[in-house]
């Protein structure tokens, strides 16, 4: 079982408020990122992907008390398994999850596309699929999201989150 954790950089350990703006890494840790990488390292092998170079992001790490590895152009790692130190690289290696927030999880083209898409575009099920079933771009992009925030058959569900199931159940044939 692969026991190798991936966390993307910018916007996840590194704050990135203002971008890429000049290439610079000149921001803060997002809060609870270094206490997380350290609690994740206990239980995984963790790597840092990005898209800088490694060795302009292996230094902040090490000014911030890791144990940094950097992955260097023609010595690629094929798997990483090292517990206690991280290694930073521009590739995405095999992992268990991959941490990253502009990550759209993947289950299906239609959930996909109706996350990726402008809310103006049609949401439409691919041909040939039996089940086709119209639901607006924006209603399904909501769903998603309100999907993402169940956690271990916990609902806190408000009033219009209530009012967006009810509407998609209607639209999917159900009764009240």
């Amino acid at each position: 079982m692969n026991r190798t954790i991936a966390v993307d950089f910018d916007g996840v350990i590194h704050r990135y408020s203002r971008g890429w703006f000049d290439g610079t890494i000149y921001d803060e840790p997002v809060p609870g990122a270094l206490d997380g990488l350290r609690t994740l390292m206990q239980h995984y092998a963790v790597f840092i992907h990005t898209s800088r170079s490694p060795q302009d992001v292996a230094p902040w790490l090490v000014q911030r008390g890791f144990d940094v590895q950097v992955e260097y152009p023609g010595d690629p790692t094929q798997f990483w398994t090292e517990r206690g130190a991280l290694l930073v690289t521009r590739r995405k290696l095999p992992a268990l999850a991959y941490l990253d927030d502009r990550a759209v999880q993947f289950t299906s083209w239609p959930l996909a596309l109706a996350e990726l898409l402008p809310a103006d575009a049609a949401a439409t099920t691919p041909p040939g699929s039996v089940d086709q079933v119209q639901v607006s771009a924006e209603d399904l992009r909501s769903l998603v999201q309100l999907a993402r925030c169940h956690v271990e058959n916990l609902w806190i569900t408000p009033a219009e989150d209530l009012a967006l199931i009810e509407r998609i159940h209607a639209q999917l044939g159900g009764e009240k």
